[in-house]
């Protein structure tokens, strides 16, 4: 600390609750690797962004909306909500747009947790459930994935107590790629009190191929407790624009209208959207490249000894034959980022990787083979 400056007892007075709190930490950039070891190619398949830009006619009109980068956003999503109507069977009270899904996530346990309430989840699932949970008077209960890496749904039903206002399902689940069937999610759903809001946090549905996926549309009809949190981050391709959205019915909208605060989807990231969703023929063509993708990492890592789950995203959760020293340093050296999954619980040695191109794809398969074999 520099002399002559202020000691703050400011810490003293942070709520009790958040003092050991550990900040998120997110995969590392392109740009910091190169300039830590000096590389000019580097292969990022650490955080499940789709490896190709922003559809053609999305960067144009952000071409054109830069230039009024003076003007505030439409507060009411006015142009977006049509385009959202148009692809989904919804009225324009049944959609609500944030700064990206982590936002909707704050703001729904912001509108139904107070002190004593509970957010039911799984683990591992998407850790910003857990860090708003934590944050927000300790709300949280975290239910253990079964021994398939999949939502342990009978044992989240024996979790609900009276105190139980939220449920997150993360389907498919990040970051194991396993999901829950819609047989099984009506079982579970059957059971759940109509109080309990249950939030589907279906980042990647874009990206699934299995039928027997939930159909969010039908159910919406028969739970009125049901939602859907989507993203514009993943197969849109907008990840660095942040917006997302929630599906529910108007009540739930509603409610959420009234604790969101104006301006929180930006007018770069709304006119994007906007575009994006008119071109639902190059989200099939995504869809058929991803699967491509997935076939060809599984196969590679399977010639490597490697093991995968079954995955309806655009990653799979792997690990090597045996424990590798630095596995994941000696990666960065042959220029492939992937995201470590030991903290997560799965494993000393498990890593996500997520599809790139096919090119990128054989750059980290050359490269991990390469370390596994110890000629690195």
């Amino acid at each position: 600390m520099s002399k002559g400056r202020p000691v703050s007892k400011l810490s003293e007075r942070v709520r009790v609750e958040l003092r050991d709190l550990a900040p998120y930490k997110p995969g590392k950039p392109i740009e910091e690797v190169q300039r830590e070891l000096g590389l000019e190619r580097i292969v990022k398949l650490a955080s499940n962004e789709y490896p190709e830009n922003a559809f053609p006619e999305v960067v144009e009109a952000l071409q054109k909306e830069i230039l009024e980068l003076n003007r505030y956003p439409d507060a009411t999503w006015h142009e977006l909500l049509d385009a959202a109507t148009s692809v989904y069977p919804i009225t324009r009270g049944e959609i609500l747009f944030g700064n990206g899904g982590n936002e909707i996530l704050e703001l729904l346990v912001h509108l139904m947790c107070g002190p004593g309430d509970e957010v039911v989840y799984a683990h591992p699932s998407f850790p910003i459930y857990g860090l708003l949970a934590r944050s927000h008077f300790d709300t949280g209960v975290s239910v253990p994935l079964d021994s398939d890496q999949k939502h342990d749904l009978q044992a989240m039903l024996d979790a609900i107590t009276e105190r139980t206002r939220l449920i997150f399902i993360c389907n498919p689940n990040n970051p194991t790629g396993t999901w829950v069937t819609e047989t099984e999610f009506v079982a579970f759903m059957e059971k759940v009190p109509e109080d309990v809001l249950v939030v589907l946090d279906e980042a990647y549905v874009e990206f699934v191929t299995d039928p027997r996926f939930p159909r969010f549309f039908e159910l919406r009809t028969r739970f009125a407790n049901l939602a859907s949190m989507r993203s514009f981050s993943k197969v849109y391709s907008l990840a660095a624009l942040r917006i997302g959205y929630l599906l529910g019915s108007e009540e739930v909208v509603g409610l959420l209208q009234r604790v969101r605060q104006p301006f929180n989807a930006n007018r770069l990231a709304q006119r994007a959207a906007t575009v994006a969703l008119q071109h639902q023929d190059r989200v099939a063509e995504r869809r058929e490249a991803n699967s491509r993708g997935l076939d060809q990492l599984r196969s590679g890592l399977h010639d490597l000894g490697c093991a995968t789950l079954p995955s309806q995203t655009n990653f799979l959760l792997t690990r090597p034959p045996e424990p590798v020293d630095d596995l994941f340093d000696r990666l960065l050296r042959q220029g492939a980022i992937v995201r470590p999954m030991g903290s997560f619980g799965l494993g000393e040695g498990s890593f996500r990787v997520n599809t790139g191109t096919a090119e990128e794809n054989r750059i980290f398969l050359d490269g991990l083979g390469r370390v596994l074999r110890g000629e690195d």
